[in-house]
């Protein structure tokens, strides 16, 4: 499966992409992929899912958009786009999944 068929596919949520196998992945293909057909539009977010952001995580890491480009694209802080790095690195797309945060009581 390639990478932007699991990007756009809802149903491969048992799929894991992880951060290095993108990485050699996207230097393993002959032709370059188009990671930027795979983003969201600029400013149309309002709600983020995981394969969104991976695909940011995906584009930045790989060189395709620059990460000032992603900050001001996507009006994203650094600290923002490192945690989704992070997550992405360790869990893949699973990892960017919104979690639910429990109060305590």
């Amino acid at each position: 499966m390639e990478i932007w068929e699991i990007l756009a596919d809802k149903d491969a949520s048992a799929v894991l992409l992880h951060a290095h196998e993108c990485a050699h992945f996207c230097q393993s293909m002959r032709s370059p992929i188009d990671l930027i057909s795979a983003l969201p539009p600029a400013g149309s977010t309002t709600r983020w899912s995981a394969r969104k952001k991976a695909a940011v995580v995906v584009a930045v890491q790989s060189g395709t958009l620059a990460r000032s480009q992603a900050y001001d694209r996507y009006m994203l802080s650094a600290a923002e786009l490192s945690r989704w790095e992070e997550a992405f690195g360790q869990d893949g797309i699973a990892g960017l999944q919104a979690k639910r945060r429990l109060s305590r009581t």
